[in-house]
């Protein structure tokens, strides 16, 4: 991370904070706030004696609810941070690593069970106390409704012990959980109050509408006004007994992305959080924003093109020839130079800073004159292409233990090897690219790309990454047709399976690599793409093995899988890019987050 003061003649670094996982950061070194998810006391903190005007946040909005059960965006996990507590939280200073929030749990050694207690004197924002049964609810109504809230948490089941003590058992190994609870999606609800509204276990469920216009939960910050699509106006709850936030009201814009460097001048906003590249560098020099402060982090947010699986959707991106000459056609580093200055080739599924990232398995490259073998980077430079990591998964179920494209290699224990090669991010290669193209058949027909025109990826405008992937597939004789729309109406046709060749962003829901399994065949994102459960056994085997992987074995595991993916998936790992806010002299401690992308409550 880099914060950087705008002055009209010279740019000022302002501090270093690194995080372990590289994935967020704060803007301030000093101790945060305690929150409830620690052993600080609760005792409320007085009001301040003097008015304090509301915090301006400019962010564009991607969420269609305010229902924290409904809601899996950028922006909605943002709000829904702000008013709902979760049973678990993510440490402020390492957002890897998992603690308490409003329970204190321990989780059984083969990953279970876990056991929950409550913290005494919890209330939602009316006064009335947490108990047991709502978490049961929120988490029985979670899975009733059909979505990824209901997708993640999967087969948990749920026993009341008594009013504040409960279990959450699991047919296998979960070590996920923790870091699943963590999600702004499973904050807990008020059950007496949604149910008042509509709130209902199952299909039924109408609550969402209320949801979206008044809180009912324990969180720092309550609904104050939402006007349509443009305002959300939160206020302090009355009743937090938590740190009392320093803004007592904070009110969140939709702003355009092309429109925040203006606003944060100006005074419209005191902070804007969709700074693209090139934002961010006009910045500099100008007298206007000379007390404006650019915070630059590495995000754990994936680029990536999915190509689908359906003939009837379109014959050439299913066919596996085509899909490896676009895998093979495609220079990520140029790609970040183009469209995205700052952001990190892709090397797999799994960000950089996430247990299994390839980026942190590889081993150092061979000293020159090593005995491995060479390959070239498309330009005809000589690369290594020879490693291997040393960290083992566990066998697939079906025994396989090698693969006829050199995935895995086999031990002498007859355990599967992950073979990571060098460099890690793949390499361009136009020569095989156009050979897999001929393979396929294809005869340049029009190959459709959609995408959201109006929905930003950590500020950088999803156009220019489609502009500068059609160019490129250009030169493998790949003729890629622009098929962008509106965000809504792109997300639907994603999610629903009806796009054939696309270009998204996955923000993580938890900090855990389990959570990367969505891309699976037969999972939430592989689905998507029409990519079913059985079409590929050997994916299979190393999916199930990666999900039952235990302790140090699963960086291994999650590993195999990845170079796997890159080979036979449906999917294109592009870029992992750099998120860039702006904020002006009012805030001073800006703390980030991989999955709700900044804590509200802790801004100062």
């Amino acid at each position: 991370m880099r914060r950087r003061l705008v002055r009209p003649t010279a740019v000022a670094a302002l501090g270093v904070l690194a995080l372990a996982s590289g994935a967020a950061c704060t803007t301030s070194t000093a101790t945060p706030a305690p929150t409830r998810g620690t052993t600080a006391s609760t005792t409320p903190t007085a009001a301040p004696t003097t008015a304090v005007a509301p915090l301006v946040v400019g962010a564009v909005f991607d969420h269609t609810t305010l229902d924290p059960t409904r809601q899996f965006d950028r922006s909605g996990s943002m709000l829904t941070h702000a008013l709902y507590e979760t049973l678990t939280t993510l440490d402020p200073d390492d957002p890897t690593k998992v603690v308490p929030g409003m329970a204190e749990y321990t989780l059984s050694p083969e990953g279970r069970w876990l056991t929950l207690r409550l913290r005494r004197g919890l209330v939602f924002s009316d006064g009335t106390p947490v108990t047991t049964d709502d978490v049961l609810f929120t988490l029985q109504r979670a899975r009733g409704l059909s979505g990824p809230a209901g997708s993640i948490l999967g087969t948990v089941s749920a026993v009341k012990v008594d009013d504040r003590t409960f279990t959450l058992s699991s047919p296998g190994s979960n070590f996920a959980l923790p870091a699943i609870l963590a999600n702004p999606a499973f904050g807990i609800l008020n059950a007496t109050a949604v149910k008042a509204h509509g709130g209902t276990i199952g299909p039924g469920d109408e609550a969402s509408a209320y949801l979206s216009q008044h809180s009912a939960g324990s969180g720092p910050y309550v609904i104050e006004s939402v006007r349509g699509t443009s305002e959300v106006r939160l206020a302090a709850n009355p009743m937090w007994s938590g740190a009392t936030p320093a803004f007592p009201e904070i009110v969140v814009r939709n702003l355009d992305a092309r429109q925040q460097l203006a606003a944060i001048g100006s005074g419209g906003a005191d902070l804007v959080l969709d700074l693209s590249p090139s934002q961010a560098d006009a910045a500099t020099g100008r007298p206007q924003l000379a007390a404006v402060t650019v915070t630059t982090m590495r995000s754990s947010s994936l680029v990536y093109l999915a190509l689908g699986r359906e003939k009837a959707l379109n014959p050439w991106t299913a066919d596996p020839d085509f899909a490896e000459a676009v895998r093979r056609g495609l220079d990520r580093e140029a790609l970040g130079r183009a469209a995205a200055p700052g952001s990190m080739p892709a090397a797999g599924l799994i960000p950089a800073g996430i247990v299994g990232a390839l980026e942190d398995l590889a081993p150092a490259p061979a000293p020159t004159g090593g005995t491995g073998t060479t390959g070239t980077d498309g330009t005809g430079t000589p690369t290594p292409t020879t490693s291997t990591t040393s960290a083992t998964p566990a066998p697939s179920s079906s025994g396989t233990t090698a693969t006829p494209d050199g995935i895995l290699t086999t031990g002498a224990d007859g355990i599967p090897t992950p073979v990571v090669t060098l460099p890690v991010v793949p390499q361009r290669d136009l020569a095989a690219a156009k050979a897999a193209l001929r393979r396929s058949g294809y005869r340049g027909q029009p190959i459709p790309l959609s995408y959201a025109a109006d929905l930003p990826i950590q500020g950088i405008p999803t156009s220019a990454l489609a502009v500068a992937v059609r160019a490129q597939l250009a030169q493998v004789g790949i003729k890629v047709q622009l098929n962008p729309a509106p965000a809504a109406q792109a997300i639907a046709a994603y999610r629903s399976g009806r796009t054939a060749f696309s270009l998204w962003s996955w923000n993580p829901d938890y900090p855990d690599p389990e959570n990367y399994l969505a891309f699976a065949p037969g999972e939430l994102v592989g689905s998507r793409a029409g990519w079913a459960r059985g079409t590929d056994p050997l994916v299979d085997d190393l999916t199930e093995a990666a999900r039952s992987s235990v302790g140090d074995n699963r960086a291994g595991a999650y590993a195999a899988w990845q170079l796997a993916m890159n080979q036979r998936s449906p999917f294109v790992p592009l870029l992992q890019p750099s998120t860039r806010f702006a904020s002006g002299e009012r805030v001073k401690v800006l703390p980030g987050n991989p999955v709700w992308t900044v804590d509200l409550a802790r801004l100062s």
